[in-house]
């Protein structure tokens, strides 16, 4: 894992959209997120939010890259495809209890 801070570049797209592209943490590969809305992606950064309500338009996984830098694979490399031990971590309930 790399020991660099996480940065990400910030795309700027038409119509007031963006998107991240940079390495991920864990696997040094580059990922990149689909397009998201600056505004909500600023409000997230200044903390007005948390980042599902600013950036409702992104999955829970180009979400978890803007935070941490890691992306799927990069989660799957360190977690596997067991989702108890993803609950476990993220310190929600198995899915068998739903």
């Amino acid at each position: 894992m790399s020991k660099e801070p996480h940065i990400h570049q910030l795309i700027q797209l038409d119509n007031g959209m963006g998107m991240a592209i940079g390495p991920c943490y864990k696997t040094g590969q580059e990922y990149s997120t689909k397009a998201f809305n600056l505004i909500g992606y600023m409000s997230w950064i200044l903390k007005e939010d948390n980042i599902q309500v600013c950036l409702p338009e992104l999955s829970d996984e180009d979400r978890e890259f803007l935070i941490s830098g890691i992306s799927p694979n990069g989660w799957n490399e360190i977690f596997g495809n067991d989702s108890e031990k993803w609950c476990h971590y993220a310190g929600m309930p198995s899915p068998k209890a739903y």
